[in-house]
């Protein structure tokens, strides 16, 4: 996450339709999630949720505009330094179904196979499924970071909600 115009976008579909479902229960802790910015993730480690803190939508909202407050304009905003991180550094613990869902608007990280080797280790060491929304009408790769092409969204104004329903209904069928 850079402060770059079209992280806007980004940051929007999170905030305002991503975590909207009422199929997920952050309360008792049978949904858990955490926002993990790139590029450097690592220097945002002190900001970064570890998986049982978000207990209301309100929290990740919170702790996504502060990790936004704190991110320069840096360059080079590569996918993989947050699926290196998630893998480092956050433990899913026991969890029995673990999604990670990448929002992006650049593929740039997909062409060098980076991000793919880190997700590839992410799903067999935890399982993790793999959900990717694109942010913008702009035809790009980062769907070859999701799971199936059935796992691929590309948002824009009109869909958002719809794209985020589709998700909950994914997660909520595993």
């Amino acid at each position: 996450m850079t402060k770059l115009p079209q992280t806007q976008g980004v940051l929007n579909f999170i905030k305002k339709y991503l975590y909207n479902s009422t199929n997920y229960k952050f309360e008792d802790g049978t949904t858990q999630a955490i926002n993990v910015p790139y590029p450097d993730s690592g220097v945002y480690e002190n900001y970064i949720l570890h998986y049982p803190d978000a207990t209301s939508t309100e929290i990740l909202d919170i702790n996504i505009d502060r990790l936004y407050s704190e991110v320069m304009v840096l360059t080079d905003a590569k996918i993989e330094r947050a699926y290196e991180y998630i893998l480092e550094e956050r433990d899913p613990g026991n969890s029995t179904t673990n999604v990670l869902i990448t929002v992006g608007v650049d593929d740039q990280a997909v062409f060098d196979g980076s991000a793919t080797s880190y997700l590839h280790q992410l799903q067999n060491d935890y399982g993790f499924r793999s959900i990717v929304v694109s942010i913008g009408s702009q035809a790009n790769y980062l769907g070859d970071l999701a799971e199936s092409k059935d796992w691929y969204f590309t948002a824009t104004e009109s869909n958002s909600q719809w794209v985020a329903d589709q998700i909950s209904r994914i997660i909520c069928h595993l």
